[in-house]
């Protein structure tokens, strides 16, 4: 779906794909929208693996944070990541969809890790639940600013500033930002 989901058919998906019949792809898939949603959880996870799961060695759960939120940060200069998570995603699968995935897998990860953090003493006390939230949207409304830019590269290094700045106000004492 390198054009994305509105400019692709499933006569071009089963020609690029090679599974030979519209038949063979219905075999598999109801619609293009459920093929969509399989191709949204692949780099979902894809992103989350990358960005937060697998953590720099020796890093505690400010740094893992940090670092992780930065990937995703980076990662929306991506077009793959641009395209299927940021422009289709949420119009073909809709917002409450695509939370539900996401609540599985990277708003999950942040959670764990704002809580970690707060925890440690890191982050000051407050409801879980809600920071991760607040960091979520502001995460995704900076990667769409970067995802859209004349210049990607400049916005995100002018986002990743502004990030870093916001995560600070956060902690209890002064840290560094970790950044992949």
């Amino acid at each position: 779906m390198e054009h994305g989901f509105f400019n692709t058919s499933i006569g071009d998906l089963v020609a690029k794909s090679g599974v030979g019949t519209r038949g063979a792809f219905y075999h598999h898939f109801k619609d293009k929208a459920e093929l969509f949603r399989a191709v949204f959880e692949d780099v979902e996870n894809d992103l989350t693996l990358r960005s937060i799961a697998t953590p720099p060695p020796g890093t505690d759960p400010w740094e893992r944070l940090t670092s992780g939120l930065h990937g995703f940060l980076e990662a929306a200069t991506e077009p793959a990541v641009q395209r299927v998570i940021l422009v289709d995603g949420p119009v073909v699968l809709g917002w409450q969809t695509l939370r539900e995935i996401q609540e599985g897998n990277s708003i999950a990860l942040i959670n764990e890790l704002v809580r970690e953090a707060i925890a440690e003493g890191i982050i000051d006390d407050q409801p879980v639940g809600e920071l991760t939230h607040m960091l979520v949207a502001a995460l995704e409304e900076a990667s769409r600013l970067v995802a859209h830019a004349a210049n990607p590269a400049r916005a995100r290094r002018r986002a990743a500033k502004v990030l870093d700045r916001l995560l600070l106000s956060f902690a209890v004492a002064p840290r560094k930002i970790l950044r992949r």
